[in-house]
């Protein structure tokens, strides 16, 4: 409860960095003296104040104690707490649900997902439980973004917080506004535990934390509540580098919690599921409807079955709403539209269209684990190598994809060493400090942005025996398209920094596009071509250009078989090369 964990040279030190949660003066680094000063605050601390009294501050410390010790009830009479019974009352708490929003590249802090738990009331069912409160930890960023924010996320400069909210508020944020898909995972509490956490919960109020992007996020302390709940779970102690909001998912069902998950489909999703099962005139309606380029009670309308005139129109309905989030368009007619729409669709005596969005087989936490390690044997320019590849996470457009969102990638730290058999040389290939591709499939209804970022450094070519070694930058925004179910395609424009002490003016920076196009033969084997053109004038102007191969044959959830092959010019000088490989999941 009062987060120790042990210290690298010896002791303890707690989590919690605010000095107001902790009642002795050294508590933070001395577990006796905080019990002493405890036990001292319940037995002669100021009554007068009933709700600021120890018991009222601190009812999961009491009441913890009060099992293990039996206090006297003469000596240390039991006081009423009305803030807190209050608050227990408003709850009426009947069990515990971990919610899991998909990732968000386009906001740093949930690129990997986000978990928060929900309070779930006795009596509510699956619409009242909108209204159930949450517990989130998040970081108070204040007006940080950009490089600001990512600094100070990375090295612990913001300070974090549990808060609470009612649950749509979140999935109207998470939802319908960043359109990510939700997963609910039921959590197997006995009504001990669940007055446990809650306890808790309402004592860390006073408890603030020095926030880390990477270990202590908000799934992190999201754990720590379900260590206060049942002790002995020690799920903290499984993340002592990085936790990602997943792999907590995964942590949770290994320890057993788990009793049942659902599913609940983002605005996004359900719009592209409508859209796929109704045919182009069908769509071209719908869009009209929305965009007011016809009316409901049109000719073109008119014709149609009542069935198809619904589904007509609940799709537009669901594309004016999305027209109308500030972060999608923001369109500002959207409100009258969806009134309209809405009014159209209760004078047609047809039940609800809205399709069934299963699940997907493989959940949050079932798929392929984050870090992985590889080793392989390839040629390049007439040179062979064996090549080893090491990367703490997180998920490739060519890993297995049950359990991580499609067109998402995030890696993180990829380092590839290679060893020259003829020549006894080993050297750095590359390292990928951060990778970053999002493929938003552009549609009918939907035209999002696909983007992209890297920064590392890696080799090129200045000719057959000379392997530059320079730094990278490279971004690009376009469009992705898919072409059928398991087909899609890519298209960026994009901008190239590369810098090297070698280079006259030490920077080199190009332009060109980058094409891909990616097909799935089945479940297990994924291949791609892709190209990257790159013009540069201010380093002797050259014309460098890459054709890449890829297949990946997955091996189940814990490794794959890889083989890329490429044609590159680099600095005019142009060679082939492949790479077969062996890469695990761990």
């Amino acid at each position: 409860m009062l987060r120790y964990k042990p210290r690298f040279f010896g002791g303890a030190e707690s989590q919690v960095d605010a000095p107001e949660f902790f009642l002795a003066p050294g508590g933070k680094t001395d577990p006796q003296a905080e019990l002493e000063a405890t036990m001292g605050a319940l037995f002669v601390g100021d009554q007068s104040d009933p709700e600021m009294s120890a018991q009222c501050t601190f009812p999961a410390r009491y009441q913890w104690l009060k099992e293990r010790l039996q206090f006297d009830p003469d000596r240390l009479p039991e006081i009423s707490c009305g803030r807190f019974d209050r608050w227990m009352e408003e709850l009426q708490p009947q069990r515990i649900t971990l919610v899991f929003p998909s990732a968000y590249l386009n906001n740093p802090a949930s690129m990997f997902g986000h978990t928060l738990l929900r309070i779930d009331g006795r009596g509510q069912d699956e619409q009242t439980r909108l209204l159930a409160q949450t517990i989130n930890y998040a970081a108070r960023s204040g007006q940080a973004h950009g490089i600001s924010y990512a600094f100070n996320g990375l090295f612990g400069r913001f300070s974090g917080r549990y808060s609470m909210a009612p649950y749509y508020l979140k999935v109207r944020a998470y939802g319908d506004m960043e359109n990510r898909d939700i997963w609910e995972y039921g959590l197997d509490l006995t009504g001990e535990e669940l007055d446990r956490l809650l306890r808790h919960v309402w004592e860390m109020r006073s408890a603030g934390f020095d926030y880390y992007f990477l270990d202590e996020n908000c799934s992190y302390h999201l754990l720590s509540l379900l260590e206060a709940a049942r002790p002995e779970l020690r799920l903290t102690d499984r993340f002592s580098w990085w936790a990602i909001p997943s792999e907590t998912v995964r942590a949770v069902a290994e320890a057993g919690l788990l009793e049942e998950v659902r599913f609940r489909p983002s605005r996004n999703t359900i719009l592209r599921q409508r859209a796929s099962l109704m045919d182009a005139g069908l769509q071209r309606l719908a869009k009209g409807l929305t965009l007011g380029e016809l009316g409901p009670e049109s000719e073109e309308m008119r014709r149609l079955p009542p069935a198809d005139q619904a589904r007509v129109v609940e799709l537009a309905v669901d594309y004016a709403a999305y027209r109308q989030n500030v972060r999608f368009g923001g369109a500002p007619q959207g409100t009258a539209t969806v009134s309209r729409l809405l009014e159209a669709r209760s004078r047609l005596d047809v039940p609800d269209q809205t399709p069934a969005i299963p699940a997907p087989e493989i959940l949050p936490g079932q798929g392929h684990k984050p870090a992985r390690a590889g080793i392989g044997y390839g040629f390049e320019d007439s040179r062979h190598f064996i090549e080893v590849t090491a990367a703490p996470g997180y998920h490739d457009l060519f890993d297995p994809q049950g359990g991580f969102t499609r067109g998402a990638q995030v890696i993180a730290l990829r380092t590839a060493l290679r060893y020259y058999p003829e020549e006894n040389r080993a050297e750095l290939e590359r390292l990928e400090l951060l990778d970053i591709m999002s493929l938003s499939p552009w549609d009918r209804f939907l035209q999002p942005v696909s983007w992209k970022f890297h920064l590392g450094i890696g080799r090129k070519h200045l000719e057959s025996s000379d392997r530059l070694l320079l730094g990278r930058i490279n971004t690009g925004f376009g469009i992705s398209r898919d072409l059928s179910d398991r087909t899609s395609a890519h298209a960026f424009a994009e901008g190239t920094l590369e810098m090297s002490d070698r280079f006259d003016y030490f920077v080199a920076p190009g332009i060109g596009p980058g094409l891909g196009l990616m097909h799935d033969f089945t479940d297990g084997w994924r291949t791609g071509v892709f190209f990257q053109w790159r013009y540069f004038a201010l380093e002797e102007t050259r014309n460098d250009f890459e054709i890449l191969a890829r297949n990946r044959f997955a091996l189940g959830e814990g490794s794959i078989v890889g083989l890329d092959l490429s044609w590159k010019r680099h600095f005019d000088h142009g060679f082939v090369g492949g790479t077969l490989y062996w890469q695990l999941y761990f």
